[in-house]
């Protein structure tokens, strides 16, 4: 329980799903940039990561849409979140192909997004680990 009177609490956003949207905006905003990523590349490499990140997204809501008052239930939250961690990691490695494919795309100019991310795989093992000792 917490130590803090149910009148003084404040509501928070949840960090998981909000980070995840942002990331989706930071991702799109960073592929459909000229000067980042040229045309040329869009249609192979940008579409995929669009795609990718959009899937995270639709994973981490839909694990967040089940609340869980029984073990199945439980099991499908943990499976959209597993889906959103794995969605994760390869949004990571599309990431380190477009740094590899892209002369324009560099690491730098991903700090932001790539920070992001890895605090976004962070939260949802946290967030999935947090099913794990509720569901007990």
């Amino acid at each position: 329980m917490s130590n803090v009177y149910t009148r003084n609490r404040k509501k928070t956003p949840f960090d998981v799903a909000t980070n995840a949207e942002k990331l989706q905006d930071l991702v799109t905003l960073y592929v459909m940039d000229e000067k980042r990523v040229p045309k040329k590349w869009r249609y192979m490499i940008g579409q995929d990561l669009i795609r990718k990140i959009d899937e995270l997204n639709d994973n981490v809501i839909a694990a967040n849409s089940i609340y869980a008052m029984n073990e199945e239930d439980l099991s499908k939250r943990k499976e959209y979140a597993q889906r959103a961690i794995s969605n994760g990691y390869q949004l990571q490695r599309k990431l380190s192909r477009l740094v590899r494919c892209v002369p324009s795309a560099t690491p730098a100019s991903l700090y932001e997004i790539t920070a992001l991310l890895s605090q976004e795989i962070d939260d949802m093992k946290g967030w999935r680990k947090n099913d794990k000792i509720r569901g007990k």
